[in-house]
């Protein structure tokens, strides 16, 4: 399956960034990895507590480590940028109709696992359990699709290349 997500109401098309690898500093430190190496040259720019590193920097055994310890998360290119997919949902919607729509969506089978991590009359925040932004980008765009809410948006991490600078 093909990722996506939708802006404005267009579906963008996103491809799958096979040099690189997100990896949140937070989950590694809990399951007591050391990504200081990895975070070093390797890495592009740290924001948000994930740093964005060249997977061919990382051995094999480093990255079943963190994906075991689900310090990975899914990274993307669209255009010059590269994003990377956190697992956070932010979901608006203009009446209490579209509210309760999201609501019903989201307690729909099928879904992957998620909390709802704040509730508003005006936007719902949601996060997979797993911690997984794959599952977010799934929840985000089921929910667009189902419930046609004014957006429901994946929490992305954007890492854009200077001007003049071509990758």
């Amino acid at each position: 399956m093909n990722a996506y997500y939708y802006a404005a109401g267009r579906k963008i098309a996103l491809k799958h960034d096979d040099e690189h690898v997100a990896v949140d500093q937070q989950a590694a430190n809990r399951a007591g990895l050391d990504t200081r190496a990895a975070g070093s040259e390797a890495a592009l720019r740290p924001a948000g507590g994930v740093f964005l590193a060249d997977r061919a920097a990382l051995d094999k055994k480093t990255l079943a480590s963190l994906r075991k310890a689900g310090a990975l998360q899914p990274v993307y290119k669209r255009e010059r940028a590269v994003l990377v997919a956190l697992p956070e949902v932010r979901i608006e919607f203009n009446d209490a109709a579209q509210h309760r729509d999201v609501l019903d969506v989201l307690a729909e089978r099928g879904l992957p696992s998620h909390i709802i991590a704040e509730d508003t009359e005006d936007w719902i925040v949601v996060r997979p359990t797993s911690g997984d932004g794959k599952d977010a980008l799934t929840i985000a765009n089921h929910v667009y699709e189902r419930a046609h809410p004014a957006a429901a948006s994946v929490r992305f991490l954007q890492f854009v290349p200077k001007p003049g600078v071509m990758r």
